[in-house]
């Protein structure tokens, strides 16, 4: 064998020694992140770190509205009622400002669908509302009306079994 044989051999070796924690064999479970999954004794794979749901987690306004009870059983339906419940309770106490306010808000679920391990909705709301206006005192005038808008506006909810997740739509 040839010197140049020689090292040519080794530069592979190191290359391949060097690279082998970042290769996968085919069909080699991988993670979110393209690293291999960890094999239990058992044959069955688990991913190193669960991938983090898209959108944040909510912060709830203050108001009157408690968020709804998230399902117990996952499916379309569910998922889609308790999204489209959640951002019309999200929507009325952003716009409630204490008991004198007149919220009217109307939400559609415009999609439910699965992916992966958690479930997208899709609801688009239009809401304004109207707080004050009562009469002073002394009767002879009224208060100034404060009226604020939720202009149309869509929201995606990313909803697994521990976490719920908001995040406004791309346009």
């Amino acid at each position: 064998m040839c010197p140049r044989s020689r090292a040519l051999i080794a530069a592979v070796t190191v290359a391949l020694l060097v690279t082998s924690g970042c290769l996968a064999a085919p069909g080699t479970p991988t993670t979110g992140d393209g690293s291999p999954a960890a094999t239990s004794a058992d044959g069955t794979t688990a991913t190193a770190a669960s991938t983090p749901l898209p959108g944040k987690s909510i912060d709830w306004p203050d108001g009157p509205k408690d968020p709804p009870e998230r399902p117990s059983a996952l499916n379309e339906s569910s998922v889609g009622s308790f999204a489209r419940t959640y951002e019309y309770r999200f929507v009325y106490n952003s716009l409630w400002y204490d008991e004198t306010s007149e919220v009217s808000a109307e939400c559609e679920l415009d999609a439910v669908e699965r992916r992966g391990d958690a479930w997208r909705a899709v609801v688009t709301c239009t809401a304004y509302s109207n707080t004050g206006g009562e009469s002073t005192a002394d009767g002879t005038a009224t208060s100034t009306v404060v009226h604020a808008d939720w202009f149309t506006q869509t929201y995606v909810y990313w909803i697994d079994e521990e976490s719920v997740h908001r995040d406004r739509a791309e346009e």
